[in-house]
């Protein structure tokens, strides 16, 4: 009983902690929504040791740490200053959020994929998500079940 508390608390207060993410972005760059979990998370998983998208990748390599609101900015920023283009289609990610485009997707190339056509800004991103980091009902529930348990352990125990 005890390990599996311990697991429930240990395993739910990451995604619990960097849930803020995507409404931080928003915020930043004034955007109509909050990008979807999946520009740095891929299938919907979630929590530390997930982040494998291309921007996810960059951003983690430009200082990003789980939970902290500080490192998201100071990697967006880095990023920026270093024309950073994930997907390679000639705008920066930090331009692709706030054109509201995927930074991982190149769109298909004008010229039928010879190099030389137009292109700029990955596929459109679609509302807000529906799972992931934008549902934070589940891992404070997660987090709360593992905590339970914890505290009428320690009870007992005094």
């Amino acid at each position: 009983m005890f390990r599996t508390s311990l697991f429930l608390l240990l395993a739910s207060a990451p995604v619990w902690a960097s849930a803020q993410f995507p409404t931080t972005i928003k915020t930043k760059y004034s955007l109509a929504a909050e990008p979807p979990c999946a520009i740095c998370h891929t299938n919907g998983i979630t929590g530390i040791g997930t982040v494998n998208t291309p921007f996810g990748t960059a951003m983690r390599m430009h200082g990003l740490v789980a939970g902290s609101d500080a490192s998201l900015n100071t990697a967006l920023d880095a990023m920026a200053a270093a024309g950073v283009d994930s997907d390679g289609d000639g705008v920066t990610d930090v331009d692709e959020l706030k054109a509201g485009t995927d930074p991982n997707v190149a769109p298909p190339s004008t010229d039928g994929g010879m190099g030389g056509g137009t292109g700029g800004g990955g596929g459109t991103v679609v509302g807000p998500p529906k799972y992931g980091c934008g549902a934070t009902v589940v891992p404070e529930l997660l987090f709360l079940a593992g905590l339970v348990p914890l505290l009428r352990r320690r009870s007992r125990r005094d």
